[in-house]
């Protein structure tokens, strides 16, 4: 408390006391009074009137220490009786920063002691045991602040009863703290002690010096100045100094005509001071800036650290909330607006004191209530002013540390998602983003607007992953491959999303095939008639590769995401009031923006998968068609070498896919590509200009290897190329038998379907001879085989009007590719058609 008794005056202030006013009093009471006059100032709810500690009192054998208060009574009224205490509370206001800084020492000492087994224990264990070593700054902490705070409480107690005293030894010898207008009286005009503010002044700078010390690690860069400052001359003389002053005996004597007057002038107010004793006894003149600058400068028991927040901030409220009946005296009142007696409010003191936590885990629930929010200001303010940035500050830090590097975007072995790795920045960025979850949610009372890091942190690595995705999905001469493009639209979008919520389910919907048919449709539009070209499709399975790893590192992330915001929102449904509901709504608007933005990111992602997917199936099929072989003389011992490109094309990319997605993922991104392949091959016959029976069977070879490669692959079992098979084999019946598995089995594909099959099998028919030169010969065989040719188009007509009640076209096709060919001469084997030279 900064108090000291003087030394050699016990029978001066034993006269003193004496003589003085209220000896009367004190003569009444006998020595065995005093221990229970002591104990009925400490009781609960008040302090009996206070009596003067006489001569017979300090006479006796009772030791006057035994009761604090009576012996701080006794000092005072000593001090009253020979008019020192202005100086006496002077000195106690000038010494107050220097004796809580010793104070602070002393528990320093303390707990290191008591814990010193126990960080000994962590500092020669394993040095990547993080966890360890938290739960250990943790328990040091916590016990070095529950000490100081208790002890901070009783130097407040008492510097409160000190101020009673004087208080009351004014009031009773009807003297004035504060001299009135036209008083002369000297010993009036001293009498001006300090107040409870002065005290709680300089514990807030003291708190808020370890605050800094314990949560603000010390940045590399400053620490390498001040040991370069500190070093002096131990450093090398090989630098140059910047300024050099050359020695001469002018110089010498301006310095010291310059340093006498300065000597001179310190003596003259040396001198000038009044009522100053040049005795021994004397105290020290003491400097307070030096006092909150050097003083202040403790060693640390553990390393700063932002982790450190929940512990000694919660703890730093807590003792703030208990001594506020305190705080509230120096104003007259309690922080709540009610007035407190002095023995009222140590009364309160004393009943919050049992609420001190006894655990590092009761100090994060402890503050609770915005009761004491003036009290606390000055936490509020630190945590805003510094803590919150230089934390935010750090985060940052760490967060271009991470995503900077050059394997950031590498897959990390160690953390996987669904049994598949993801992104090595994600691994490290999740687990900050926990971490200053956690340490704000455990922050009581500073629940306000300290979300912003963490949104901050997650909207900046969703700019990262978004850059990311589009230098992936660029071509070299910088645009965006079509698969990009098509993810875009709308219509494909409302499809996908409503596959992704069918697979989630794991269900399976009866319109599947209507979203397929429709998916093809949509993007038949979107490709307008046209060959896709190499450019404009990703070859490079690295690129696509890199894709795949974005979504499942995307959906790692917003399941985290989540979590942490589940942790929010209890906490803060844990708080009643208007500002926890509007923290709250707002809490939600927010997490909806971030999960939204990585959400729609991520489905983009298995977007581009399936269709780039679908459009490489959709350019080899084309090729296939479009310039493959199909009048053979020969059958064919190979499937055509664009199937068998296509092959080995899914087979790689399902093979990478496979190690960086999921099953259900897989689904999305392979499901349905057996329809497709199916839909081509029927649609594509119109770019097929000649067809024989050796090419049908070379066609058939074709669905086969292209199913069996799915099988391989161990996609979902579709029968997408069975009704591809199915159409083909349809040649095989010839025109008659078409037109008889209609009427038996009803209809299975389209009437333009139907003729083109027609056309094929009148082209590549063999029971037309060669029929020589005769040009009037080949028109009437060419008229038979036109007349033929309507009358089964006719019949297929009907068919299909009486099967699905719908009105065919009557015109009749004018295509060279779907009239009977049988008459014009066949071409040579390995003649490729033209692509896109006929049309349906």
């Amino acid at each position: 408390m900064g108090i000291e008794g003087e030394d050699d005056e016990d029978e001066d202030v034993a006269d003193a006391s004496a003589g003085g006013p209220g000896a009367n009093g004190g003569a009444k009471s006998g020595s065995k009074s005093t221990d229970a006059q002591g104990r009925q100032r400490k009781t609960k709810g008040g302090r009996k009137v206070k009596r003067t500690i006489t001569a017979v009192d300090a006479g006796s054998d009772d030791n006057p220490e035994a009761d604090s208060f009576a012996y701080v009574e006794m000092l005072i009224e000593s001090l009253v009786a020979l008019e020192n205490t202005n100086e006496a509370m002077q000195e106690i206001k000038s010494s107050i920063g220097l004796e809580l800084s010793r104070l602070i020492d002393g528990v320093l000492t303390e707990v290191e002691e008591r814990n010193r087994a126990l960080i000994y224990k962590t500092r020669v264990a394993d040095q990547e045991d993080d966890e360890l070593q938290q739960d250990t700054d943790r328990e040091v902490l916590f016990d070095f602040s529950r000490i100081l705070f208790a002890r901070f409480e009783t130097v407040l107690e008492y510097h409160d009863y000190v101020l009673d005293v004087i208080g009351g030894q004014d009031r009773r010898e009807r003297l004035s703290i504060v001299p009135s207008a036209g008083t002369a009286s000297k010993r009036t005009s001293r009498m001006i002690p300090y107040t409870i503010g002065d005290v709680w002044a300089a514990m807030k700078t003291e708190i808020l010096v370890l605050l800094k010390d314990y949560l603000i690690p010390e940045e590399t860069q400053m620490i390498g100045v001040i040991d370069i400052t500190r070093a002096g001359n131990t450093m090398k003389t090989g630098v140059r100094d910047l300024f050099h002053m050359e020695k001469s005996s002018d110089i010498n004597d301006a310095v010291e005509s310059l340093y006498s007057q300065i000597e001179s002038h310190f003596q003259d107010l040396s001198t000038a001071i009044p009522n100053r004793k040049n005795d021994s006894s004397a105290a020290a003149i003491i400097d307070e800036y030096s006092d909150l600058q050097s003083n202040m400068k403790h060693k640390l028991l553990v390393e700063p650290s932002v982790e450190h927040a929940p512990t000694l901030l919660n703890m730093a409220l807590s003792f703030t909330k208990r001594v506020s009946p305190l705080l509230g005296s120096s104003a007259g009142t309690s922080p709540t607006g009610v007035s407190l007696s002095p023995s009222a409010r140590r009364g309160v003191l004393r009943d919050v004191a049992l609420s001190r936590p006894t655990s590092p885990g009761q100090s994060m629930n402890i503050y609770d209530s915005d009761a004491d929010a003036d009290a606390d200001e000055y936490l509020q303010i630190f945590f805003k002013k510094i803590f919150l940035p230089r934390a935010e500050a750090y985060a940052m830090q760490l967060f271009e540390s991470v995503t900077s590097a050059s394997d950031a975007f590498d897959i990390d072995l160690n953390t996987y998602f669904n049994g598949r790795p993801i992104f090595r920045s994600a691994a490290a960025i999740v687990p900050l983003l926990h971490s200053f979850g956690s340490l704000l949610n455990n922050l009581n009372s500073f629940r306000g607007e300290n979300w912003g890091i963490l949104l901050q942190l997650s909207h900046k690595y969703f700019e990262k992953c978004a850059e990311l995705f589009r230098e992936t999905v660029r071509t070299p001469d910088n645009q965006v491959y079509t698969s990009v493009k098509w993810s875009e639209t709308p219509d494909l979008q409302q499809l996908f999303n409503r596959k992704a919520k069918q697979a989630s389910a794991r269900i399976r919907a009866a319109d599947s095939m209507a979203d397929m048919e429709r998916e093809i449709r949509i993007e038949e539009n979107l490709k307008t008639e046209r060959s896709l070209h190499l450019n404009e499709l990703v070859f490079d399975l690295k690129r696509l590769l890199c894709v795949a790893e974005l979504h499942q590192t995307l959906e790692w992330v917003l399941v985290q995401l989540n979590k942490i915001s589940a942790d929010r929102a209890q906490v803060l449904n844990k708080h009643d009031g208007a500002t926890s509901a509007a923290l709250l709504k707002r809490h939600e608007a927010d997490k909806a923006k971030v999960v939204n933005r990585y959400s729609a990111l991520s489905v983009q992602c298995l977007m581009v998968l399936r269709i780039e997917v679908r459009a490489h199936c959709t350019y080899y099929l084309d090729l296939a068609t479009r310039e493959g072989n199909y009048n053979l003389d020969n059958d064919a011992v190979e499937p055509d070498q664009y199937i068998q490109a296509l092959n080995a094309d899914v087979s790689a990319i399902e093979e990478k896919m496979e190690n960086c997605l999921p099953a259900d993922k897989l689904t999305l991104v392979f499901g349905g590509i057996s329809v497709l392949m199916a839909h081509i091959l029927i649609a594509n016959t119109r770019y097929i200009r000649h067809f024989n029976d050796a090419g049908n069977r070379k066609m058939i070879r074709n669905i086969l290897a292209l199913q069996q490669n799915l099988t391989n692959i161990a996609l979902p079992e579709e029968s997408g190329l069975d009704r591809a098979r199915r159409f083909y084999e349809l040649y095989e019946l010839g025109a008659d038998g078409i037109l008889k598995h209609i009427a038996e089995n009803g209809v299975s594909f389209s009437f333009d379907n139907y003729r083109r099959m027609m056309d094929f099998i009148y082209q590549g028919s063999g029971q037309i001879g060669d029929l020589g030169t005769s040009g009037r010969a080949n028109n009437l065989m060419e008229a038979k085989q036109n007349e033929k040719y309507e009358v089964h188009i006719n019949r297929l007509r009907d068919l299909l009007s009486q099967s699905q009640s719908v009105a065919m076209p009557k015109s009749r096709p004018t295509s060279t590719a779907q009239r009977p060919m049988s008459a014009s001469p066949r071409p040579a084997s390995g003649h490729a058609g033209g692509i896109g030279t006929s049309k349906a």
